[in-house]
């Protein structure tokens, strides 16, 4: 706790339970103070209260309320809670080693000049501190633990993009018309973008957990997350509800959105706490109408189409294997799959498939995470090339520039073991290869005005 509040320059808080509210056991102030009342709160409404609440089973959240158990989720996807009010908060559970719930780390911030991603680099400081406090020996693997692979020798021979770190970067997409490429940090939550030609960069917060981004026949970008889909534009930040087809369920968010030839939506929804639970995989016209592809799926993820619209890709995850499959749909003349081939499953050694993109030639590009690379397969799912990358994590990815002839890849540092930020210091980052194949233009959307 000294160290922390010595980094962060806040007063760092132990926080332990007591029925139902939270108290503070011992504390450590970078000012030097030796006597601060730290007042009794119900755990509900507290930020290391919510932390710890985040840190029990899941399926003991019945007597949550909505609100409760959206914050709930979003601290068990990010792996800390945090509080935007006055004072601003972050908290993540202490664990013991047989992985119950002994107490939280609180931080706290003055509201005044701080701004939020400030509350989300805490974040990622006080879950590692946590996790070495927890002594996590024995604890059973949860879904959003990575595995990661041992890293391999080689010479990067690509371009690390100056951007700014990605909590986990994806979606990334190249719009020809502005010259950017366009990009998502999921979970700060923020839209992100690169001029290619002039090298600036930026980001816009967004206002909810946002993981799929698509371009549209007009300025606007189409955007999915946990309010369902929404349009965006740029230019006035402006943005736009469109449909949810999952707003009775407040404990999922939409994912990932891919686009098929006929401009018609594959979104799939996963659970907010990115627990193993299904959600389902959407199609969704230009119209809005919607239909259930497939009912029950496990975090589908970058849905991309062969070049005849025969197949559809994406990446599931196989909950009794804790491994992600790349899986092909064929599809029928209505578009809908008639049959499902599994193509490539993730393993500790050569990481899990993750993001997808399709190249000119219609072979598949994967990004797998914790494997340190993308790999290039053929439509059987037979490996032709493999790019090693310096980061471990790669989310996802996608072709773009005048030439198409650039792999841009986004990377995240969430969920890293203890001790990663060292040996990999550019995750997060957004990364570019030059594969020597060229991609193809992406599919926009032309949606009807609602």
């Amino acid at each position: 706790m000294s160290r922390l509040a010595h980094l962060l320059k806040v007063p760092c808080c132990l926080y332990v339970s007591d029925d139902d509210s939270v108290f503070v056991l011992d504390a450590a102030d970078p000012a030097g103070r030796t006597v601060r009342v730290w007042p009794r709160m119900a755990i509900e409404v507290s930020t290391a209260g919510q932390a710890m609440l985040a840190g029990r089973p899941a399926e003991q959240k019945n007597e949550w309320s909505a609100d409760l158990q959206r914050i709930i989720s979003k601290a068990r996807a990010l792996g800390y809670a945090a509080s935007y009010g006055d004072p601003l908060a972050v908290a993540t559970s202490v664990l013991d080693g047989e992985g119950a719930v002994v107490g939280a780390l609180c931080c706290q911030f003055d509201a005044a000049g701080t701004h939020p991603d400030k509350l989300h680099e805490a974040g990622q400081m006080i879950r590692e501190a946590a996790r070495r406090a927890s002594h996590h020996l024995g604890v059973t693997q949860r879904l959003n633990e990575q595995i990661i692979a041992q890293r391999p020798k080689f010479n990067f021979e690509g371009k690390v993009h100056d951007t700014g770190r990605d909590y986990v970067g994806e979606s990334p997409s190249w719009c020809e018309v502005t010259g950017r490429l366009w990009w998502l940090d999921v979970l700060a939550p923020a839209l992100r973008w690169l001029d290619l030609k002039t090298g600036e960069s930026g980001r816009t917060l967004l206002k909810g957990l946002t993981g799929g981004l698509a371009l549209t026949s007009g300025p606007e970008l189409l955007l999915t997350g946990e309010n369902g889909l929404s349009l965006f534009n740029p230019v006035t930040d402006q943005q736009t509800p469109l449909t949810d087809p999952e707003a009775h369920r407040p404990e999922n968010r939409f994912n990932t959105v891919g686009v098929d030839p006929k401009q018609r939506m594959w979104a799939g929804t996963m659970p907010l706490d990115n627990l193993e639970k299904p959600g389902t995989l959407y199609r969704i016209h230009p119209d809005l109408m919607t239909e259930i592809i497939v009912p029950e799926i496990y975090l589908p993820k970058n849905t991309v189409f062969s070049h005849d619209c025969r197949y559809a890709y994406l990446t599931e995850q196989d909950p009794g294997a804790r491994c992600a499959v790349l899986v092909a749909y064929e599809l029928g003349e209505d578009g809908l799959p008639v049959a499902r081939r599994e193509l490539l499953h993730g393993t500790d050694a050569q990481g899990q498939p993750a993001g997808l993109t399709i190249d000119a030639e219609d072979c598949l590009w994967v990004a797998m995470r914790g494997g340190w690379s993308v790999i290039r397969l053929d439509a059987e799912g037979k490996q032709l090339a493999h790019h090693p990358l310096p980061v471990p994590m790669p989310t996802a990815l996608t072709f773009g520039g005048p030439d198409l002839a650039s792999l841009f890849v986004t990377s995240t540092y969430l969920r890293l073991p203890p001790g990663y930020n060292d040996i990999a210091p550019l995750s997060g980052r957004l990364i570019e290869l030059r594969p020597g194949v060229t991609g193809r233009a992406p599919v926009r959307v032309s949606l009807e005005k609602p």
